[in-house]
């Protein structure tokens, strides 16, 4: 980058990406569109690495829509280079004037072609309220990727392999969450306990869940698992319910006659995935969790991949006839 001003939009970012831990490597080379690079390590071990293109001064701030910033002058080199690159890229626009920093992923969803959809040229919106590394931002880039989605989705249900191999050896996985359920914000907390057989730990999950019922919730937060409720945990409430639904009070006798169902029965007939509920406001839940048929195959390919295959590079070959 050649003049004052962009210099000065390489130093902004790198300033702020030191102080949120981030390595920040200036590319000083003549490239297709990337200005730097950008690395998070924890714990000695590489967590992300990104590729920025910066953009800095005001004139890029110029075009306003639906409070984005409309980022141009791409062309179909930069297109191919960024949604093909083999690193997540974003760009970052930087005003000097007022300090502003935001950006946006670099993505096929992201970059938009002209004259809606005809045109030659590219463009990406650039949200205003998109602050580069704030906390929420910061996060987001954390988590980003531009890996195939498959991939993204094997390397989900590898981020939980430790506790299907923890239920496959006999230990126990407990979900335990509360829902705020007359919020649509989807407020609420929720956490697995999980017993290996020598020691229990914990594990948050601090996210909220709007709009979506806890319960769908969970099955879309762990999709290799079933789900049935501790009964012990939940008892006292099933009684509660029973006596209400399948018994009467004798007050000359002073004690409960059943009229319907056996306890044992009426908990048999309830949902699996039942919770305890607290006035009406918090739904509680404590579930025990087995591995699924999604569950048990993915320990199977698992085991597979991770073994060394001797016929690994054996590719099939069309013969024309």
């Amino acid at each position: 980058m050649s003049n004052s001003t962009e210099r000065e939009g390489v130093f902004h970012c790198g300033k702020i990406a030191v102080r949120k831990k981030w390595m920040f490597r200036e590319q000083p080379i003549d490239d297709i569109g990337i200005d730097a690079h950008m690395e998070f390590i924890e714990d000695d071990k590489p967590r992300q690495l990104l590729a920025l293109q910066i953009k800095s001064g005001p004139s890029w701030f110029k075009e306003k829509k639906d409070d984005c910033i409309i980022f141009r002058n791409i062309n179909e080199r930069q297109y191919n280079y960024w949604t093909m690159n083999s690193l997540p890229c974003i760009v970052v626009l930087y005003n000097p004037d007022d300090n502003m920093c935001i950006w946006q992923e670099l993505t096929t969803e992201t970059i938009k072609r002209t004259k809606d959809g005809t045109g030659k040229g590219f463009y990406v919106e650039v949200p205003l309220n998109q602050t580069f590394l704030d906390e929420s931002s910061n996060k987001k880039l954390l988590s980003y990727s531009n890996l195939p989605l498959h991939i993204q989705n094997y390397n989900f249900l590898l981020s939980q392999k430790k506790f299907m191999k923890i239920i496959q050896n006999g230990g126990e996985v407990k979900l335990h969450s509360t829902e705020w359920v007359n919020k649509s914000s989807g407020k609420g907390d929720t956490k697995l306990v999980v017993n290996d057989g020598q020691e229990t730990k914990e594990y948050a999950y601090p996210y909220w869940f709007p709009f979506t019922p806890y319960t769908s919730v969970f099955l879309q937060l762990f999709p290799w698992a079933n789900f049935t409720v501790d009964e012990e945990f939940i008892k006292e409430s099933d009684f509660e319910l029973w006596q209400q639904y399948h018994c009467y009070y004798d007050s000359e006798m002073d004690e409960w006659e059943v009229v319907g169902d056996t306890f044992e029965e009426f908990r048999q007939k309830l949902d699996p995935m039942r919770h305890i509920d607290h006035v009406g406001e918090v739904a509680e839940f404590m579930l025990v969790l087995s591995l699924n048929e999604l569950g048990r195959a993915f320990l199977e390919v698992e085991q597979f991949v991770s073994q060394n295959r001797p016929y690994a590079k054996a590719r099939p070959e069309s013969k024309d006839k």
